[in-house]
């Protein structure tokens, strides 16, 4: 196992951790963003002593699922998050782990996940995204809808490949069979955690 997956996997458990379970070790406090309406979660496991912040799913394609217009189409956010020791960050993290979370009525990233991006006219190869070791599979409140299945893909990018998509003026991203532009509300929500990266 590369060190890639090794970090992807250890932060993918870090913040289940403390964003599912265990409200006697994980403590939560939300974190005002104007621009975003209290977008940014900030919380610290105090058994691990990491402090995780993450950035809270952006639609980037399809209807929300949680949307009353949602009828089992290809639907999927994006999520950005870093960690750091203790409670109070002394050094600038190093990574940021992407999340893009899918839903539809089939697998859609199953072998092709590489990530590219165009920032600005310039292509950004930023390699293979990894599954996350969960997903789910729900049957609809919508008679209209069939089941659908929720699967997360992941990948850690180093600070300064994160702020150039961060700061780019256009961005399109593209992932397996699926290509989004990242809106101006997104890169602003991008460019605020990367702010809450610096010590």
């Amino acid at each position: 196992m590369t060190n890639h997956i090794r970090f992807v996997l250890s932060l993918t458990i870090v913040i289940s951790w403390t964003t599912f379970g265990q409200g006697q070790y994980a403590e939560i406090t939300p974190q005002g963003i104007s621009t975003h309406n209290r977008k940014v979660e900030t919380s610290y496991d105090q058994a691990k002593k990491i402090t995780t912040v993450r950035l809270n799913p952006m639609q980037v394609y399809g209807e929300p699922l949680s949307s009353s217009h949602y009828i089992g189409g290809d639907e999927a956010s994006l999520s950005a998050s870093f960690t750091f020791s203790g409670r109070t960050l002394k050094v600038q993290p190093k990574r940021v782990l992407l999340t893009l979370t899918s839903t539809s009525q089939d697998w859609k990233y199953t072998d092709y996940r590489k990530l590219t991006a165009l920032v600005d006219g310039k292509r950004l190869n930023l390699g293979p995204m990894e599954h996350l070791p969960l997903f789910k599979v729900h049957a609809t409140a919508n008679v209209n809808s069939d089941d659908y299945i929720s699967q997360g893909i992941a990948i850690s990018l180093p600070y300064k490949r994160f702020l150039q998509i961060a700061n780019g003026k256009k961005v399109q991203m593209r992932v397996g069979p699926r290509e989004f532009k990242l809106d101006r509300n997104h890169l602003e929500a991008l460019r605020d955690l990367a702010t809450l990266m610096l010590p």
